[in-house]
């Protein structure tokens, strides 16, 4: 096995992880009224959800909030029918992005009651703006159907998610 394939999965490609983490901080930062809600934990569960829509139409259905439309590649493939729950605990990659994201001045920090949340910087929504393509105006789609997430606690969330996964 001298000449060994690299497995590439664009979803982790690092400019679409990054396009994707900045459009959720962005839509998904505050709650109704005004409070932050986007921490570590909560990114990656709302990444897990945006890369697996036919999960997130799941989780929406069990809360009874509003559904989604999913499209042909969304649904009825291995992948989506048996996601892998180690994306969903994996926060360390994440952090990595984060850093790389506020080097690059996309991300501002607000600490609050000893937790760390997220906001988007002018220069996040410049480049949120100026990206126009089919895959983002559907990350725009499911963020905007997230909404309804944003006041669910940390635990209320994985325990709606943990039973539907079905993957390793």
């Amino acid at each position: 096995m001298k000449n060994k394939i690299p497995l590439i999965i664009p979803e982790n490609d690092i400019n679409l992880r990054i396009f994707r983490l900045l459009t959720i901080i962005d839509k998904l930062a505050y709650t109704q009224r005004g409070n932050l809600v986007i921490n570590i934990d909560r990114l990656v569960i709302f990444d897990f959800l945006i890369r697996n829509p036919y999960l997130l139409k799941q989780v929406l259905s069990v809360k009874n909030k509003s559904s989604i439309s999913l499209l042909k590649d969304e649904f009825g493939t291995v992948s989506t029918l048996f996601p892998s729950k180690v994306s969903l605990v994996d926060i360390q990659s994440t952090r990595e992005i984060i850093k790389l994201m506020i080097t690059y001045d996309m991300l501002k920090v607000i600490e609050k009651k000893n937790e760390l949340f997220y906001i988007s910087t002018d220069n996040a929504k410049l480049i949120i703006k100026q990206i126009d393509t089919e895959y983002c105006i559907r990350i725009n789609e499911l963020c905007e159907a997230m909404l309804v997430l944003r006041s669910l606690s940390i635990n209320e969330l994985k325990k709606i998610i943990n039973p539907l996964v079905k993957g390793i």
